[in-house]
């Protein structure tokens, strides 16, 4: 009898120690998983100049607005936060797949799609952009199988960085 209730106590504690450290991991780990930051090889204006014309390149993609952040949060009562560019792109037909079906019209909400270039204050360029690989799986279906064609695509536009979509 008393072996039974030391592994019915085990087991919970077990199952509960599992849960507790799988939750802190998640924790730890998603912000790393969702936003891939990528260190560029150029200045600020070279990367957002190189960013924009590989964009506007690629057949299909199309940047909608070049975002001075900066600018547009001085003006609006902000302070300072330095050089910091959000670009904002599209590719039309991943688009139309994408928003035809009234169950995916909520991913509207992240689109356009967006990369941000800012320099941090050690003077080296960064970017960062969400990451396909996992925000797929988090839709699964045929929203991932769309999110996964087109992150092919941006990934074969930010070669210069090395940008691979992965879930780790």
């Amino acid at each position: 009898m008393k072996t039974k209730i030391t592994v019915v106590v085990s087991l919970i504690f077990g199952f509960l120690f599992g849960i507790i450290f799988t939750a802190a991991a998640l924790n730890i780990s998603a912000q790393k998983m969702m936003i891939k930051e990528l260190k560029s090889p150029f200045d600020f204006e070279k990367t957002v100049r190189v960013m924009v014309d590989r964009i506007n390149q690629k057949p299909g993609w199309h940047v909608t607005a070049v975002i001075d952040q900066n600018s547009e949060v001085k003006k609006n009562g902000g302070f300072e936060i330095g050089k910091f560019t959000i670009i904002k792109y599209c590719h039309g037909k991943f688009a139309a797949r994408m928003l035809a079906v009234d169950s995916r019209k909520k991913i509207g909400n992240m689109m356009p799609k967006s990369f941000a270039v800012y320099e941090k204050s050690d003077g080296q360029v960064y970017i960062s952009t969400m990451n396909g690989a996992v925000i797929g799986k988090l839709f699964g279906g045929r929203t991932e199988e769309i999110i996964e064609e087109s992150s092919l695509e941006i990934e074969d536009i930010m070669r210069f960085v090395n940008l691979k979509y992965t879930l780790f």
